[in-house]
């Protein structure tokens, strides 16, 4: 199995950024099947490793849940496919994904299965005019999601079948608290 770990978007981020998909130009732009933002992708690995894992990550705990701040959109390369990513703030989520790949370090999982992906993928635009891509660019550039916060992350199996990529939710941690003291008891 091939394991991603990610964040799962908020709802009202996850309506912002999927009612872009609904109005891309032409049907080049091929929308992301899920909207997640990709923490640490560990490839490969079996289900003895993954118990191990499984027990680092459910351990693992920040003071604080995690501010996702919408900060624009780009352009990146990802093999050889070329995607639209709604980009977040990265310092927010660079502390998170040091702590995972550090339990995964701790579980015993090679280092050389950690990466870090780079934003939320929109669409596959490996096809579309980079005209036009840097138009919509344009017109959409003034243009955020709420900032939010979140106090879980997903561990993802990906897999291909004939017709497209799929993701399939293996765990779910919460490694903070969402409870904030009412301003009166501070």
């Amino acid at each position: 199995m091939y394991l991603t770990v990610g964040l799962s978007l908020p709802v009202d981020m996850r309506i912002f950024l999927h009612g872009f998909q609904d109005f891309f130009p032409s049907r080049e732009w091929r929308p992301a099947p899920v909207l997640y933002l990709p923490l640490v992708a560990f490839g490969r690995m079996q289900p003895p490793e993954w118990e191990e894992l499984d027990q680092y990550l459910y351990a693992l705990h920040l003071p604080t849940p995690v501010t996702l701040r919408h900060t624009g959109f780009d352009v990146s390369a990802r093999g050889n496919r070329i995607m639209l990513e709604a980009t977040v703030e990265a310092s927010v989520i660079d502390h998170l994904s040091v702590k995972i790949r550090n339990a995964a370090r701790q579980a015993g999982v090679p280092s050389s299965h950690s990466l870090l992906p780079s934003g939320i993928a929109l669409a596959d635009i490996t096809e579309v005019d980079p005209t036009a891509c840097n138009l919509w660019l344009a017109t959409h550039r003034h243009l955020f999601a709420q900032t939010e916060e979140v106090c879980e992350f997903t561990v993802f199996k990906t897999g291909k079948n004939r017709e497209n990529t799929f993701l399939e939710v293996m765990a779910e941690y919460q490694f903070s608290d969402l409870y904030t003291a009412p301003p009166n008891m501070l």
